[in-house]
């Protein structure tokens, strides 16, 4: 069947937006399908019809087409029920990629187009796909009566013949089948993180699955879910592959409208979150963080926990950070506040609960991130996690804290590194406290002398004087550790005393100087 023939049907009353030209293209099947990017359920010559819920932005378009494009479709069909109309941006988009483009009105079924448009060679699986279609069309109803994932993949995945389950980078179980060990999701978890290709065939405690991806916002692979089909032949033998199951398809189209709600759903609560952030930046009062706190269900009188995160060495958007820094949170199952607009390249989370509930969020936190490693290639992640802070008045102290403590672990060459409050020295968790205006003044009056000789003159004496300290100011051992002779660092010592004008062979003297070495550049 050529697309012009399908378009002619007077009952179906379908209205070609752009194409005129290529009306004569073939039509291999008809699909149906809200996944962002279908390509690689398509093998070309599909009418690919959509109801259009991928799109919330109108540049979504662009990669939807493009991806249609690519996989040599004869055309797209988007129902008119989400917008009313077509979207321009949709018309635009086909239009550069030279997709055919034509409108379904509202009264007009999927079902009724596939019925009449289906070619010859598929008529046997009719009734298949129209069963197909009349599902999917009951879940799309369904999701919009406030159905969810949890409730409606186990019927689907029954009545398709199939063990699946939805899982996040992390491991965390958004839908399944049934129960799954920890020690089979977080393997799963690491397979789909690690695998070159997708989707991809992995092993978990002698069971094989299918996994395959479920892009959300951003579209990296630590953002996204992964459908994990279990293999009916646990074997693990040699041999050819299995197959990916067909019913992967209409799975993941209905794993994907479920995390495009909830990409919707946290891009409200983000937004909520960032006038938290915008707050803490421009100094808000206890009143107004309080006020800025309660939309995010952290009430006042809670005991707060401030998580401060940072992705480094990876050419990802922005969002990706707050993407991840959100699944952490969702793993200690802790009320959380997740924002990006209180410290530039840091993104901040706000937990508040009991203590009973926030006692267990550094080491929570610590495997997740542990978890995450495998994924990250070139990237690193950092954690910093402040000490509690009661209510409001102490938040500023506590994202100081974190702030520090993110910092020491930026500091460690590991890849993933999470350090807590408690990891830090009293001396350091009283420093994090201080404004950064005064403990930049603070350290430029104590070191600021010695940090310019040791760069005017390309000499070490910071660095000694750092070693000299934490030998408690033992001139051998110091000496020893430096290979120096006593005498060279006895002549280095006395040169930073008449910098500083400090006498360190006096406690207090010692100590400032100490602090200061401490303090960030």
């Amino acid at each position: 069947m050529l697309l012009r023939e399908a378009l002619d049907r007077p009952q179906l009353r379908l209205t070609l937006l752009t194409g005129e030209a290529d009306l004569d293209r073939p039509v291999s099947r008809v699909y149906v399908t809200d996944l962002p990017d279908p390509r690689r359920y398509l093998s070309g010559g599909e009418i690919v019809l959509t109801g259009l819920m991928w799109r919330r932005h109108a540049d979504d378009s662009e990669g939807f087409v493009a991806a249609c494009a690519s996989a040599g479709v004869a055309a797209i069909g988007a129902g008119d029920a989400a917008y009313g109309s077509v979207p321009a941006d949709l018309v635009a988009a086909c239009r550069r990629y030279g997709v055919p483009l034509f409108e379904v009105p509202v009264e007009i079924s999927f079902r009724d187009i596939i019925d009449e448009v289906t070619p010859t060679v598929w008529a046997r699986r009719a009734n298949g796909l129209a069963t197909v279609l009349g599902r999917y069309r009951g879940l799309v109803t369904a999701m919009a009566g406030g159905a969810r994932l949890a409730d409606l993949l186990p019927p689907v995945a029954a009545d398709l013949g199939v063990e699946c389950w939805v899982l996040t980078v992390t491991g965390r179980t958004v839908a399944g089948t049934g129960p799954i060990p920890s020690d089979t999701r977080h393997r799963l978890a690491t397979s789909f993180l690690t695998s070159g290709r997708l989707p991809a065939l992995a092993e978990a405690e002698g069971r094989r699955y299918w996994l395959v991806a479920v892009p959300g916002r951003p579209e990296h692979r630590l953002a996204s879910w992964l459908l994990a089909c279990a293999i009916r032949d646990a074997s693990g033998g040699a041999g050819a592959a299995p197959a990916l199951p067909e019913a992967a398809a209409e799975l993941v189209s209905l794993v994907a409208l479920e995390r495009a709600h909830a990409d919707e759903a946290d891009r409200v609560e983000r937004r909520l979150a960032d006038q938290l952030g915008a707050a803490l930046a421009g100094g808000a009062s206890p009143a107004e963080l309080r006020a800025a706190l309660l939309p995010g269900g952290l009430a006042p009188h809670a005991t707060l926990l401030v998580l401060a995160l940072r992705l480094t060495g990876l050419t990802t958007p922005p969002e990706l950070s707050v993407a991840v820094t959100g699944e952490l949170v969702r793993a200690t199952a802790v009320p959380a506040m997740v924002t990006g607009a209180a410290r530039p390249g840091t993104v901040l989370a706000v937990l508040g609960g009991g203590p009973a509930e926030l006692a267990g969020v550094a080491d929570t936190v610590r495997a997740v991130v542990a978890g995450l490693v495998p994924g990250l290639g070139t990237g690193r992640v950092g954690v910093g996690i402040s000490g509690p802070a009661a209510g409001p008045e102490a938040l500023p102290g506590a994202v100081e804290q974190a702030a520090h403590a993110l910092t020491t672990a930026l500091a460690d060459p590991g890849t993933g590194t999470v350090v807590s409050a408690g990891d830090l020295a009293s001396h350091l968790l009283l420093l994090s406290g201080v404004p950064p205006e005064a403990r930049r003044a603070f350290r430029d009056r104590v070191l600021g002398p010695v940090l310019a000789y040791d760069r005017e003159h390309d000499s070490d004496l910071v660095a000694t004087l750092d070693e000299f300290l934490a030998c408690a100011g033992s001139w051998s051992r110091a000496a020893a550790r430096l290979h120096l002779h006593v005498n060279t660092l006895r002549y280095r010592i006395g040169r930073v005393e008449q910098l500083t004008g400090r006498d360190l062979s006096r406690f207090p003297d010692r100590v400032d100087l100490y602090l200061a070495l401490r303090l960030p550049h």
